[in-house]
């Protein structure tokens, strides 16, 4: 009875991490827009390397964890909430 008990928390468990996972692929908080300037201010700010390089800059959804220090920096008002 017991390990039925902690065999259906884990599933309970695992179910809930995909739903987050899931969740957090489809909502992304924060974008780069057009105006980037590839200046990398938002790349050294960001504290889980959720930003790459390029044409304009990207932000990784899987990575961010949305706490806004990007769009706080940035000196063209580029990152915006999306």
């Amino acid at each position: 009875m017991f390990i039925i008990k902690i065999f259906a928390l884990l599933v309970l468990w695992l179910f809930l991490q995909l739903i987050i996972k899931s969740y957090k692929f489809f909502i992304m908080a924060h974008v780069i827009s057009n105006d980037c300037t590839a200046c990398g201010t938002c790349m050294s700010e960001c504290p889980v390397n959720a930003i790459s390089e390029g044409t304009p800059y990207k932000i990784d959804p899987e990575v961010c964890t949305d706490c806004g220090a990007c769009a706080d920096v940035c000196p063209v008002g580029a990152i915006s909430q999306g």
